[in-house]
């Protein structure tokens, strides 16, 4: 063998075991990695937790409606007449028996004294009669049938007072004149409204409430309303409905407020808040919350034996501090981070929220 193939076949062999030592490193780091994937692959992840437990909450209902009148009547005319008068201001308060709106008396007066007249001619008929009968002069049945007379005399003046008494339609209960309905010169017959007599002492929050809801109320109870403005006002459930509206399926509440020299319109867009008694809840953040597969509102947790778990809850009240809510055990491991990606069933490694092992 020449020289040449000397060197050839040299660097070829060197060649060949250079590759070869290389593959051979390749597959041991190779190993090693998978090696150390399997170990972590092996390790339950870790959770981020935090301790919480229960305590008292004051549960409460709230429930949107608006303010209205203690009463609303319109007041409408008794009889026939044309409006003379309406010396009532519109939005001005009036006193019971205020006159809203004057009808034309017409004949009405003179017919109450016809039947004055009357009854004066048939009270000195039965004067007589009574007299002669008392006496023996006159049968007693004639002093029966001028009493009569009388009787129905008596009647008929108290009926034209009574006709004469409608012309003038009256305020029913001290209150606002809320609208006039009728000017002067307008013709009203029975039942044609004059205006409207709104009672504002006290102003009233009416709301409907559910099923469940309405089974916790009772008259009496003590509330607080919040008008859309901002301002509050204690209130006291005045009337709790039996019967559910057939539509809706709610149940009317009236709850009247105590609003002192406060100058309280109607209409306005109120919520009440009725507190019902003491719950044991948990305070959390509302971040929290999440839904699991079946798209049940909850929260996931650690158990003792530090499987992952969901609890369903029940929002019971929403603050500036957080949500309160039932249905966690107490106390409870909850998982702070990582709620949506650690699933029911799966073993984890609880590390405290400041980073401690539990």
């Amino acid at each position: 063998m020449n020289r040449s193939n000397i060197i050839a076949a040299t660097i070829l062999v060197v060649i060949v075991g250079y590759f070869g030592l290389r593959s051979l490193m390749r597959g041991s780091i190779s190993s090693h990695k998978e090696d150390a994937a399997v170990e972590r692959d092996d390790g339950a992840p870790s959770a981020v937790i935090e301790t919480l437990a229960s305590e008292p909450h004051m549960l409460r209902i709230l429930a949107k409606g608006r303010t209205e009148p203690d009463k609303s009547v319109t007041v409408k005319a008794g009889t026939t007449g044309t409006v003379v008068s309406t010396p009532a201001i519109e939005g001005k308060f009036v006193k019971a028996g205020t006159v809203l709106c004057s009808l034309d008396v017409e004949a009405r007066s003179a017919r109450v004294k016809e039947a004055e007249a009357q009854r004066d001619s048939a009270r000195v008929s039965y004067d007589a009669s009574a007299s002669l009968a008392a006496k023996g002069l006159a049968p007693t049945n004639q002093a029966a049938a001028a009493k009569a007379q009388l009787d129905a005399a008596e009647a008929a003046v108290n009926s034209a007072k009574v006709e004469l008494s409608k012309t003038q339609i009256r305020a029913p209960f001290d209150g606002i004149y809320e609208t006039r309905l009728a000017e002067a010169g307008d013709f009203l017959a029975p039942g044609q409204a004059c205006g409207v007599v709104v009672d504002m002492d006290p102003v009233i929050v009416t709301v409907q409430v559910s099923e469940s809801q309405a089974s916790k109320l009772a008259v009496g109870m003590s509330a607080e309303a919040l008008l859309a403005d901002g301002s509050r006002f204690p209130a006291t459930l005045r009337y709790v409905a039996r019967t559910a509206s057939a539509t809706t399926r709610t149940f009317m509440v009236e709850a009247k407020l105590e609003t002192g020299d406060a100058v309280v319109p109607a209409g306005v867009t109120s919520q009440l808040i009725i507190p019902v008694g003491d719950v044991p809840a948990t305070l959390i953040s509302a971040g929290l919350l999440t839904l699991s597969d079946s798209g049940q509102l909850g929260i996931r947790y650690v158990d003792e034996s530090d499987t992952v778990r969901f609890a369903p809850l029940t929002v019971v009240d929403e603050t500036p501090t957080g949500t309160w809510v039932t249905g966690l055990p107490d106390p409870a491991r909850v998982i702070t981070l990582g709620q949506d990606y650690l699933s029911a069933g799966v073993k984890v490694k609880p590390v405290a929220a400041g980073g401690a092992q539990p």
